[in-house]
């Protein structure tokens, strides 16, 4: 009786929302679905079964209400790359391969993990795809006949060798396709009946009847057969499986960064909140299964997903009605694709692609940091000039070093000489004759890491050769020590010993004093009272003054 209930209020609350939003989702799905296969530089209808079952998973399992899923421009790039690298079965091996490292992302919870990649990063990512994107749609909007290549210049080569082959009828097609789409909205929004109505797919028609009238000889998409296609087995050899994994890895991270940025974005439109782990879980389920259907790697498509929700989606049946109504339009209108010319899905390309590529977030890096701004350019033209793999491998490095440089400046060891005498543990110690001639105070702010060790190690270098019996180091401010920390700070203690030295620690935060506790050599110090441990810099003064104090005066 509960499942009647909700099925009924879902009719009568939700039903006539998502059915509209997927209608008109699916109609914009319909053409980037077929120009991002193209791109990928697989058949035209693999693009679409990737858009009808990667839809319907992900919104059956996925952990964003509004997301939808399928074929997108960022993922056109390494599926080329990998296409080129493995052939066909190379790619649908690296595509299930992602999806079970993705799957493994989700339970082991790194949802929340993929999305703390510096935004130079993603922004050098997503900028050089665009590029590719770009120039990879060049011979289609110039209406010419040449492969999908894997490097930039190879396609500006083969450009340039076939410049007397372009058709100027295929540039109107294209340079029309844009206009349409830039001023269409605008135009349309003014008229109550057809402002829902998606600008690509008037163009879409504009072009197909151009080519259908007056039967105009320039490249075309070619007819896709109707319906999905039988269950297909891949191949899981394991040579084969070694050789994509590093592939593999790099379309379930890039997979992942969009699914979970698209997911952000659309929690931003709706005021609701998404589970990260279980969209990854959604996506991974979605990349396993396309191989077998002849899909191709998959991922939330921000574009659409917006159209979704401004249309006015309430649940994720909308996502799933979306992957219905292509599927019908797959099995019906399937002959309609051979009069689609490519220089129309050039023209599509070609916006997505411009919008890719954010000047503005360029403008903004280099405004407010040179050190971004070299990796963001880093990243950007590694990605557009070298194998799509390395460029991922490198971001990762320099987002890495670029953390680590952050750490390192955060690092910082003040002498409590350089404050106010008059005040706090300054105003205890220069008001006693014995603390000021016998104390040291040394301020640590930051982690406490391998990075600091420079910064530590002049600052001990400067105490040497003051030379005070007592070094007490306030640590307050360190919230994280690792090994390298743990190491030097028992070097540290040591040496000051053979010095005739005390040390001490004061206000060490819970979980520094737990990794140092998991030391057996420095519990033995802290043990055997070679380094004092104290709750404030307060009680080791009072301490040191009345163990050591008492004997000078």
């Amino acid at each position: 009786m509960d499942i009647q209930n909700r099925v009924s209020n879902y009719l009568k609350e939700s039903f006539t929302s998502d059915l509209k939003a997927g209608f008109i989702t699916a109609v914009v799905a319909l053409p980037l679905a077929i120009a991002f296969a193209i791109a990928s530089g697989v058949e035209p209808q693999m693009g679409l079964y990737t858009a009808v079952i990667a839809g319907m998973l992900v919104a059956s399992t996925g952990g964003s209400r509004y997301s939808i899923s399928g074929p997108t421009g960022a993922m056109t790039v390494i599926i080329l790359s990998t296409l080129h690298s493995f052939e066909l079965e190379g790619l649908l091996l690296a595509g299930f391969l992602a999806g079970a490292f993705q799957i493994l992302f989700g339970v082991l919870k790194l949802g929340k993990v993929v999305k703390y990649i510096p935004l130079p990063v993603i922004s050098g990512f997503t900028s050089g795809i665009g590029a590719i994107i770009l120039i990879g749609q060049i011979p289609n909007a110039l209406g010419l006949v040449i492969p999908s290549k894997e490097h930039v210049w190879d396609t500006l080569y083969a450009i340039i060798s076939s410049a007397n082959l372009i058709s100027t009828t295929a540039i109107t097609i294209c340079f029309a396709t844009i206009l349409l789409l830039l001023f269409l909205p605008g135009l349309m929004a003014r008229i109550k009946y057809i402002n829902s109505l998606p600008p690509s797919i008037i163009a879409l028609i504009f072009s197909v009847l151009m080519v259908f009238y007056f039967k105009i000889n320039i490249p075309l998409v070619g007819s896709i057969p109707a319906g999905l296609p039988q269950i297909q087995m891949i191949n899981f050899n394991f040579e084969l499986l070694m050789k994509v994994l590093p592939a593999a890895l790099t379309i379930a991270l890039l997979g992942s960064i969009e699914a979970l940025l698209c997911a952000v974005v659309c929690d931003g439109m709706t005021n609701s909140k998404h589970d990260s782990n279980k969209e990854l879980v959604g996506q991974g389920i979605a990349n396993m299964a396309l191989p077998f259907f002849s899909g191709i790697p998959c991922t939330a498509a921000i574009a659409r997903s917006a159209v979704n929700i401004r249309e006015g989606a309430k649940t994720q049946m909308s996502g799933i009605i979306h992957a219905l109504i292509l599927l019908m339009i797959l099995v019906f209108l399937g002959p309609v694709a051979a009069f689609i010319p490519k220089a129309y899905l050039a023209g599509v390309l070609i916006l997505v692609s411009l919008r890719m590529i954010n000047v503005t977030e360029f403008k903004t890096t280099m405004n407010i940091s040179k050190m971004d701004t070299a990796v963001l350019l880093v990243t950007f033209l590694l990605t557009v000039l070298t194998d799509l793999v390395f460029a991922v491998q490198m971001g990762m490095f320099l987002s890495i070093i670029l953390l680590f440089i952050r750490l390192t400046n955060v690092i910082d060891i003040q002498s409590m000489e350089s404050y106010d005498r008059t005040k706090g543990i300054n105003a205890t110690i220069f008001a006693d004759p014995y603390l000021e001639k016998n104390v040291s105070v040394y301020t640590i702010n930051g982690p406490f890491f391998f990075g600091a060790m420079n910064v530590f190690e002049s600052k001990i270098n400067e105490h040497m050769t003051i030379s005070k019996p007592h070094i007490i180091l306030r640590m307050r401010y360190v919230p994280f020590i690792d090994t390298t920390g743990i190491e030097r700070l028992k070097s540290f203690i040591k040496a000051s010993r053979k010095q005739h030295q005390r040390v001490y620690l004061t206000s060490v935060q819970p979980e520094v004093m737990k990794r140092m506790e998991s030391d057996l050599e420095l519990t033995e110090l802290m043990e055997k009272q070679h380094v004092h441990i104290c709750d404030s810099s307060q009680d080791a003064l009072t301490f040191l003054k009345n163990k050591y104090g008492k004997n000078e005066i």
